[in-house]
C-alpha cells in the first residue's frame, strides 16, 4: 500500500497535522521539523494524493478529453493542443476513447462525471449536447468540437466539414472528374455525413457513389479500394474522396499496387492533412483541418467557462476548411 500521512508522521515522530503543514504551509514549521518530515517522506516514498486534497477543498482541477477514435493520427494533434493549454493553466487532463461507439461515448461522460471532472472537451460521435446540458446544470462545463449547436450552456468549436467536402468536389470537377467515389460511412459519424453532403452539394448526387467503410483506418480504405477494383472498368470512378486521410492512404496503396495510375486513372482527395498525407509515394491532396489549433481553441474556451461559471459558453469563430493540392490530383 502507498505510504499515508499517518505513516510519515509516525516515522518523523510528529503529528499528522504537522505533516499536513509541511505539505501545504511549510513556512509555519521550524527548519528542524521540516528536515525530519522531509527525511520521512523520502524514506517512505510518500506521494501526496492531490486528487483527494482537491476534492476535500472542493476545487478539483481535472479536465476530461473524450475522442471519437483516439488511435487516428489527427487526434494526436488535437490532443496535443488541448494538453498544452491545460498544462499551461495548471489543470490535469485525462483522456478516453469512444472508439466510434455511441454507447461507450455516453459511458465515458458518465465516468468523468462520477470522478468529478470540472470540464469536458469532446469530439463526439453522436448528439451528446442534451447530456452535456444536464452536466452544465450540475456545474460541469463542456466544449464540443465539430458539429455546431445552439446550446448556450455548452461551448462549441465548429469546423466547416460541409465546406471541406464542397472544396474537394469543386476541385475534382475543375480537373475534369465526373464519377466520384465517396469512401466513408455517413451513417455512423456526423462529420462524415457532413463531408459527403458538401461533396454532393458541389458535384450533384448523380455523380457520387458512396462506398461505406468499416472504420476510418488504412485497412478500411484498402478494403474500399478493393471493392472499387472489382467493378467493371467502365463503372469505376475517375476520382475518390475519402472521409479522412487514413482511408485515402489505404485506397491509394491498393490502387498503386494494382497498377492504377494516380491521378491519371483515379484522382484522390483525403481529409485532415495529417503528417502522413505529404509522405506517401504519391503525396495526397487533402482538406486541411488544423487539429492542434482546434484543440487549443477548445481547451481555451473551456477554461474561460471554468474561470467564470456564470458566463454563457463562449462563441468561437468556426474554423474554415482549406484545400491543400498535391500530386494525387495535380499530377
Amino acid at each position: 500500500m502507498p505510504a499515508s500521512v499517518k505513516d510519515v508522521a509516525a516515522l518523523a515522530g510528529v503529528s499528522a497535522s504537522t505533516v499536513s503543514n509541511f505539505l501545504n504551509h511549510p513556512h509555519v514549521l521550524s527548519e528542524r521539523t521540516r528536515d525530519r518530515v522531509q527525511r520521512a517522506v523520502e524514506q517512505l516514498g510518500y506521494v501526496p494524493n492531490e486528487s483527494a486534497r482537491q476534492l476535500r477543498a472542493g476545487e478539483g482541477r481535472t479536465i476530461a478529453l473524450i475522442l471519437l477514435d483516439a488511435w487516428l493520427p489527427y487526434f494526436n494533434e488535437l490532443s496535443r493542443g488541448v494538453e498544452d493549454v491545460t498544462r499551461e493553466g495548471g489543470w490535469s487532463l485525462f483522456f478516453s476513447n469512444s472508439n466510434r461507439d455511441a454507447a461507450q461515448e455516453l459511458r465515458n461522460i458518465d465516468m468523468f462525471e462520477a470522478h468529478r471532472a470540472r470540464g469536458i472537451v469532446i469530439y463526439p460521435l453522436g448528439d451528446v449536447v442534451p447530456r452535456l446540458e444536464g452536466l452544465a446544470e450540475r456545474g460541469i462545463r463542456s466544449v464540443v468540437i465539430g458539429p455546431q449547436h445552439g446550446a448556450t450552456a455548452v461551448g462549441s468549436v465548429p469546423f466547416d466539414d460541409r465546406g471541406g467536402g464542397r472544396l474537394a468536389g469543386e476541385h475534382l470537377l475543375a480537373i475534369g472528374r465526373r464519377r466520384i467515389a465517396f469512401v466513408g460511412d455517413p451513417s455512423t459519424v456526423s462529420q462524415t455525413a457532413d463531408r459527403r453532403a458538401g461533396l454532393i452539394n458541389a458535384v450533384g448526387d448523380e455523380r457520387v457513389r458512396t462506398v461505406p467503410a468499416r472504420g476510418l483506418t488504412i485497412d478500411a480504405g484498402m478494403a474500399a479500394a478493393e471493392e472499387l477494383l472489382a467493378l467493371p472498368a467502365a463503372e469505376r470512378p475517375d476520382a475518390l474522396f475519402a472521409a479522412n486521410d487514413m482511408l485515402a492512404i489505404g485506397a491509394l496503396t491498393v490502387l498503386l499496387r494494382a497498377g492504377v495510375s494516380v491521378p491519371g486513372d483515379i484522382a484522390i482527395v483525403g481529409f485532415d492533412d495529417v503528417d502522413q498525407a505529404h509522405q506517401t509515394v504519391v503525396p495526397l491532396t487533402t482538406v486541411r483541418q488544423p487539429g492542434y489549433e482546434i484543440g487549443r481553441a477548445a481547451a481555451s474556451a473551456l477554461l474561460r467557462q471554468l474561470e467564470d461559471p456564470t458566463s454563457p459558453a463562449p462563441a468561437v469563430t468556426p474554423f474554415a476548411a482549406e484545400l491543400v493540392v498535391r500530386a494525387s490530383t495535380a499530377g
